[in-house]
């Protein structure tokens, strides 16, 4: 008896460190966002190495023309953005995980409505995390506390959803293919007390088809400590469904395509930026209180923030990669502009995070000296 309750306290504080885990890695993701890593590259792969300047002197402008979220007396109608997506129409949806909804908004910046529920049950969620516009027709949202899938249409109609409880432990983020048949996904793995995170494009059975990368992650437990961004990484697909991914410990991005065969490589001077008191205190400070475990405790940080913060397209294709280099402006941050042929031709200072470009036009999640969260939709300008 005494054994089989002492290896009951084992599970027990086994699963609630896995839990920790989970919430360390999604927390950071959705407000600090994940990043690159070496690789040698055989004599088929291209390399493109960029200096830590521009080259011609093209200057990327942007304009801001509304903000939406902002109440009347004060504050948002946001908790926290974890999704941004906007349709051919101008609609915009934005999921505000901490409220559990999708919200709605017309090309105005109107609110129209919010979508499903909270709950267990079809077409509700635990924990939604990131949104997808799958063919300007469906709505898709990943819910890491249901290990599910859940499909909408533009309406806020439930379609369907799709467990992956069977084959994925938990699901960080992914992106679906243009064909509805395959994604590209971060899963977290355990196998016995080894924790990793495999970088995988999976069928729509959820059965893993190839790997992109694979991060392992030590679990915290005899005194081991956990840098937050060992395990980072972000990934996105281009028009052809050619795969774009970076770790975190270099300015390095990896092209591959969708069969997942690397073919090109892209890299780009830059300069390490220090993490400061101020920003180990700001990213201490997001993290939960917990009972019985102080999740501070297990956190050690690196001296330099990764080269990279996020990286996404325009509906030229061109690359907007950003860095940890931090603008004038508060909350602002310098971004590195790559053409189609992966050369650097701009860099700008962008506010807040989560851009996305649709009709010309820069959708930005930004935060007030409040903390408090809008979508503000910026004009874009090349000169």
């Amino acid at each position: 008896m005494r054994l089989r309750k002492e290896s009951e306290k084992i599970g027990k504080r086994r699963n609630l460190l896995l839990e920790l885990i989970v919430i360390l890695a999604g927390l950071l993701y959705f407000r600090l966002f994940f990043y690159p890593g070496s690789l040698k590259a055989d004599l088929q792969v291209k390399v493109i190495e960029n200096k830590g300047k521009p080259t011609g002197n093209q200057i990327f402008c942007i304009e801001k023309e509304l903000t939406i979220g902002k109440l009347n007396e004060g504050g948002s109608v946001f908790g926290m953005v974890s999704g941004l997506v906007v349709a051919a129409d101008g609609r915009i949806f934005v999921l505000d995980s901490k409220d559990k909804k999708p919200k709605i908004f017309d090309s105005s910046g109107k609110m129209i409505m919010e979508l499903g529920c909270g709950g267990q049950g079809p077409g509700q969620w635990l924990f939604p995390a990131g949104l997808q516009l799958l063919s300007n027709q469906m709505l898709i949202t990943n819910d890491p506390g249901g290990r599910k899938l859940i499909y909408l249409d533009l309406e806020g109609n439930f379609l369907k959803e799709v467990s992956y409880a069977q084959k994925i432990t938990a699901l960080m983020k992914f992106i679906m293919f243009e064909d509805g048949n395959r994604f590209i996904g971060m899963g977290m793995t355990l196998s016995g007390n080894v924790l990793s995170y495999d970088v995988a494009v999976h069928d729509a059975d959820f059965s893993q088809l190839f790997k992109i990368d694979v991060l392992p992650v030590p679990l915290p437990v005899g005194g081991t400590k956990v840098n937050p961004f060992e395990f980072s990484c972000d990934f996105c697909l281009d028009r052809s469904g050619n795969i774009i991914y970076a770790r975190a410990n270099n300015y390095e991005l990896r092209y591959f395509t969708p069969e997942g065969k690397l073919f090109k490589i892209v890299r780009k001077e830059y300069q390490p930026q220090p993490i400061t008191r101020k920003d180990k205190e700001e990213i201490l400070k997001m993290l939960p209180e917990t009972p019985g475990f102080n999740v501070k405790e297990i956190v050690i940080f690196p001296d330099n923030f990764p080269a990279i913060k996020s990286f996404f397209l325009d509906e030229e294709e061109r690359l907007y990669v950003c860095t940890y280099e931090k603008g004038k402006a508060p909350d602002s941050y310098i971004v590195d502009i790559f053409s189609r042929e992966a050369i650097l031709i701009a860099r700008s200072e962008f506010p807040g995070q989560g851009h996305v470009f649709k009709n010309g036009k820069l959708y930005i999640i930004e935060k007030d000296q409040e903390e408090f969260q809008y979508i503000c939709r910026y004009r874009v300008n090349w000169r």
